[in-house]
């Protein structure tokens, strides 16, 4: 196919120049436009995480699936097409984020509160750092599930029974889940005609007064 062979030249390319040279630059650059807009990128393991999760995760593997491109073009062998070694390269490196995501150590405390979605899996995590990776995926998935149906159910009607200032439709219930569900801060803050700063701040100071529920009730 045709972009397989335009991606195959760059690849050839960029091996006849030296490294760090202009033309060796040039090349890799236009072959890393070429395969982020061709649309045969991988997504391992995309229905094991949460989508936010999943994102900051895969962006991560991206990256550096990029800078090994870079860095090891010479490695490439034309007889491969070009999108089998860059998936090749970014299912392990995807692995490897996963691996340092999963051991790294973590606190006890929720160390921030700016991001739901990043806040609660680094404190459910923490459990399972040295299982191993598949049953701490699955693990962590059910974590996830139970900490979703409880705030949908709100057993003891907490979280439906605090909401924001002039808006008693906007409930702390109401915008937990959208934001569990994926739905970032500029669609929310659109759809609900709210500013983003309003609903952080109010997000934020209510899930203080939450930690302790959370922890009791997810034990």
């Amino acid at each position: 196919m045709k972009i397989d062979l335009q991606l195959r030249e760059l690849a050839l390319e960029a091996q006849q120049h030296p490294a760090q040279s202009r033309q060796r630059n040039r090349a890799l650059t236009k072959l890393i436009e070429v395969v982020g807009r061709c649309h045969r990128l991988v997504r391992p393991y995309r229905e094991s995480w949460p989508p936010l999760i999943y994102e900051d995760l895969y962006n991560e593997a991206y990256g550096k699936t990029l800078e090994y491109i870079c860095q090891n073009i010479d490695n490439y062998y034309p007889e491969k097409p070009v999108m089998a070694w860059v998936n090749q390269i970014l299912k392990f490196r995807f692995s490897d984020v996963v691996d340092r995501h999963m051991n790294e150590k973590k606190r006890r405390e929720l160390p921030s509160l700016d991001d739901l979605e990043d806040n609660l899996e680094k404190w459910l995590s923490e459990k399972f750092q040295h299982s191993e990776e598949a049953r701490m995926m699955r693990e962590l998935r059910e974590e996830w599930r139970e900490l979703r149906e409880l705030i949908e159910e709100d057993p003891d009607h907490l979280f439906r029974m605090v909401s924001l200032r002039g808006r008693p439709d906007l409930t702390w219930q109401v915008i937990a889940l959208a934001k569990l569900d994926g739905e970032t801060l500029d669609i929310m803050s659109q759809r609900l005609e709210v500013s983003i700063s309003g609903i952080n701040g109010f997000f934020n100071l209510n899930l203080r007064r939450f930690r302790d529920y959370f922890r009791n009730r997810l034990q």
